[in-house]
C-alpha cells in the first residue's frame, strides 16, 4: 500500500509541473501590469522600470518561470502585492473556510445521492425513480448562483431563518456557523448530487444484472444481505471514482458561491487576486487548489482497495 501511494505521487509531479507551466503562461498574458499594482496608476515611468527590475519582471520569460519554480522548491509562494503579506498566510486564513464548505456540502450531496440513487434502482420505472431522476435532472441543471440566490431570499429574507452573508467559524459558535453555512453548503450540495445520483443508478442496474447477484439470491441470502453486500458495494466503486471527480467541479463552484454568500474562502480571494492583479496569490491558489485535486484523486484510488478486495494496491495496479 505504501509503495503504491508512493508511486502515485510521484506520477502527480509532471502534471503539477504542467500546472505550473499553464499558470505561469496564463498569468503572463493577463493584462496589466504588476508593478502598477504596487506603486499605483500616478507612478512615474522610472519609478516603474525601476520596480519591474526589482520585481524581475525585465528578465526573460523562461527566467522568471525558473525563479518561480526555485522558490516553490523552497516552499516559497511569495509575497501578496496588494496585501503586503505572505501568499501562505493568506491561504491559511482562506482555505479551511473552502474545506469547511467543501466538506458540509460533501456531506449534504451524499446524504442525497446515496439513497436516492439507491430507491431509483430497485424501484426501476416507478414515481420513486421518476422523482429520484427529475431531482438529479435539475440538480445538474440549476445554476449555483441563481440558487443561492434565491436561497437567499426566501430563508434569509422572506423567512429570516439564517443570517444573509457573512461567517462565524466554528470553534467560535458552532450552532450560528452551521446557520451561515447551511445555505452555500445545501447549494454546492444540490449541483454535486444530481451526477452522483445518476451515476450510482446506472451502477446499481448494472451490477442487479451480474451473476453473482442471482448466486447469491440462490443461496438463499435475505434480500437486504443482495442490495448491501453484493449489490450496493460493487456498484459504490464508479460511484467513489465520480465523487473524486465532482470534488474538482465542487471546489470550483466554491468560487461562485463563497461570494455569492459573502464568505472569505479560497475562491473569495482568487477572485480579489484576479481583480487587482495580484500574481503571486494568483498563482499560490491554483497550485494549492491543484494539488489538493492530485492528492483526491490519490485517495480515490486508495479507496478503491477497501471497496474491491480484488484490487491489489500493493502488486501493480494502476
Amino acid at each position: 500500500m505504501g509503495n503504491y501511494i508512493l508511486r502515485r505521487l510521484l506520477q502527480g509531479v509532471p502534471v503539477l509541473f504542467l500546472i505550473t507551466a499553464i499558470v505561469f503562461l496564463v498569468v503572463y498574458f493577463i493584462p496589466g501590469d504588476a508593478a502598477m499594482v504596487v506603486l499605483g496608476q500616478s507612478a512615474t515611468p522610472e519609478r516603474l522600470a525601476a520596480m519591474r527590475h526589482r520585481m524581475g519582471l525585465d528578465e526573460p520569460l523562461v527566467v522568471r518561470y525558473g525563479i518561480w519554480l526555485k522558490h516553490i522548491a523552497q516552499g516559497d509562494l511569495g509575497k501578496s502585492l496588494v496585501y503586503q503579506k505572505s501568499v501562505w498566510e493568506l491561504i491559511g486564513h482562506a482555505l479551511p473556510i473552502t474545506l469547511y464548505l467543501t466538506a458540509f456540502s460533501l456531506l449534504i450531496a451524499v446524504a442525497i445521492a446515496l439513497p436516492a440513487g439507491t430507491l431509483a434502482a430497485l424501484k426501476r420505472n416507478t414515481w420513486i425513480d421518476l422523482v429520484a431522476t427529475t431531482w438529479a435532472f435539475l440538480g445538474v441543471s440549476i445554476p449555483g448562483f441563481w440558487l443561492g440566490i434565491m436561497l437567499v431570499y426566501l430563508f434569509g429574507v422572506r423567512l429570516q431563518w439564517v443570517p444573509l452573508q457573512g461567517y462565524i467559524g466554528p470553534r467560535d459558535d458552532l450552532t450560528d456557523s452551521i446557520k451561515t453555512m447551511a445555505l452555500p453548503a445545501f447549494t454546492l450540495g444540490v449541483f454535486l448530487s444530481g451526477p452522483l445520483t445518476r451515476y450510482l443508478r446506472s451502477s446499481m442496474l448494472q451490477t442487479m444484472a451480474q451473476e453473482f447477484v442471482l448466486v447469491a439470491r440462490a443461496k438463499g441470502l435475505s434480500e437486504r444481505k443482495v442490495i448491501v453486500r453484493h449489490i450496493l458495494r460493487n456498484s459504490l466503486i464508479p460511484f467513489v471514482t465520480v465523487l473524486g471527480v465532482q470534488l474538482g467541479y465542487l471546489i470550483g463552484g466554491a468560487v461562485v458561491i463563497e461570494n455569492v454568500f459573502a464568505l472569505p474562502g479560497v475562491g473569495d480571494l482568487a477572485v480579489s487576486a484576479i481583480g487587482n492583479r495580484d500574481v503571486p496569490v494568483i498563482q499560490g491558489v491554483v497550485l494549492v487548489v491543484a494539488v489538493g485535486f492530485v492528492l483526491v484523486n490519490i485517495v480515490v484510488d486508495v479507496v478503491y482497495a477497501v471497496l474491491d478486495p480484488r484490487i491489489r494496491v500493493g502488486r501493480g495496479a494502476a
